[in-house]
């Protein structure tokens, strides 16, 4: 189609450098290693559709042996996907993706939920991670 509108990119990939404990707080991932279209914001640690479309996400998560934890990602403060780890023995990671049609202006972060204890970071192996791409405008 001629002439039809075609956005900038808009991906972005963040990860989480230092270990985390406590409940019900948002994250804010702060070694930010790509941020094409500028909408992940590093000071709130949140992401902003710059555009309506279907965005993919992915979310991971990692627990050192005897602990876990569940991450929850929200748009506008609605859950709409979670990521579970944990092992009594053994460091776990999980990863999740989700798809998800966004409206321009929608406010996506992630959230450590109430259940879990601790957040394992690596800054050397580069998890835990939040990332984003726009698939297509709508």
């Amino acid at each position: 189609m001629a002439g039809a509108f075609q956005p900038p990119p808009v991906a972005f990939m963040t990860e989480l450098t230092q270990s985390m404990s406590g409940v019900n707080y948002p994250l804010i991932f702060d070694k930010v290693t790509i941020n094409e279209g500028n909408a992940y914001n590093t000071l709130h640690g949140n992401f902003v559709a710059p555009y309506n479309g279907t965005y993919l996400f992915t979310v991971t998560s990692c627990a050192v042996g005897g602990h876990f934890n569940t991450l929850d990602i929200l748009v506008d403060g609605t859950t709409f996907g979670s990521v579970r780890c944990g092992d009594t023995n053994y460091h776990e990671c999980s990863t999740k993706v989700f798809i998800k049609a966004l409206t321009a202006g929608d406010d996506v972060y992630i959230r450590h939920q109430n259940y879990g204890d601790s957040i394992y970071a690596s800054s050397i192996e580069g998890y835990p991670v939040f990332g984003g791409a726009l698939l297509h405008t709508h």
